[in-house]
């Protein structure tokens, strides 16, 4: 099953939630949205946005199917890999606005998130730390939709209301910034049937592997790249 086949089931779940966004903004496709459907095995992983980053997904014998797509004029390309068990991995590159460092655009993100923790309250969970590229703020969202009116996920970011308890879904987040581009990494699950007090922790183990798996190849093979710094 493909990523773009998914869109009708997508659509009808976040039909029930609500964005509380810091900022709301609508995203639009521009172009076309390429997505490929995987038999076991035959994808080798490996992802290119030239100039901007390269990777190799892990575990990518396993993956279903990828999309990627550019949104809103060009500004931000969209990538997105579609695992067992309704996990979806993306990825969001976009460009810094010109002179502000990487490291003051992960401040200011900071500090958007923490607004944004503010508002969802117990759902939404901030951390920082450090990877390869420097300060990166991590998120883990409980009970978020995969899409919304004003585009899909990770570019927004609605909560389910009301969500089915214990869980509905789950998505673990790694923002960082190199250069001129800061990127998301991003994880989502939707919750098995039955899930149970357990079920959410479990989630958060694979999800928080899976993204951090991503960065690690991400800024592993982008290092090779020049650094672009727009004045």
């Amino acid at each position: 099953m493909t990523l773009q086949r998914l869109r009708p089931f997508l659509l009808a779940l976040a039909a029930s939630s609500l964005c509380l966004c810091a900022a709301a903004q609508n995203f639009e496709l521009a172009g076309q949205w390429r997505s490929a459907k995987w038999t076991p095995g035959s994808w080798n992983g490996m992802h290119r946005l030239p100039q901007v980053y390269c990777l190799t997904f892990p575990a990518a014998g396993t993956v279903m199917g990828t999309g990627h797509g550019f949104y809103n004029k060009g500004g931000i390309y969209l990538t997105q890999v579609l695992y067992p068990d309704r996990v979806v991995a993306s990825i969001v590159a976009s460009t810094i606005p010109a002179g502000r460092s990487a490291s003051e655009e992960i401040s200011r993100l900071l500090a958007t998130e923490t607004q944004a923790e503010a508002a969802y309250g117990v759902s939404y969970n901030i951390t920082q730390g450090e990877t390869a590229f420097g300060a990166t703020v991590s998120l883990r969202i409980k009970d978020v939709a995969p899409e919304s009116r004003g585009g899909p996920f990770p570019l927004v970011r609605a909560l389910i209301r009301p969500a089915k308890a214990p869980i509905e879904t789950l998505s673990v987040h790694r923002l960082f910034a190199r250069g001129s581009n800061r990127f998301e990494v991003a994880t989502f699950q939707m919750a098995p049937e039955g899930a149970n007090a357990g079920t959410e922790a479990a989630m958060t183990e694979r999800l928080a592997g899976l993204a951090d798996g991503i960065v690690r190849s991400l800024q592993e093979c982008t290092a090779s790249m020049p650094a672009v710094v727009r004045q």
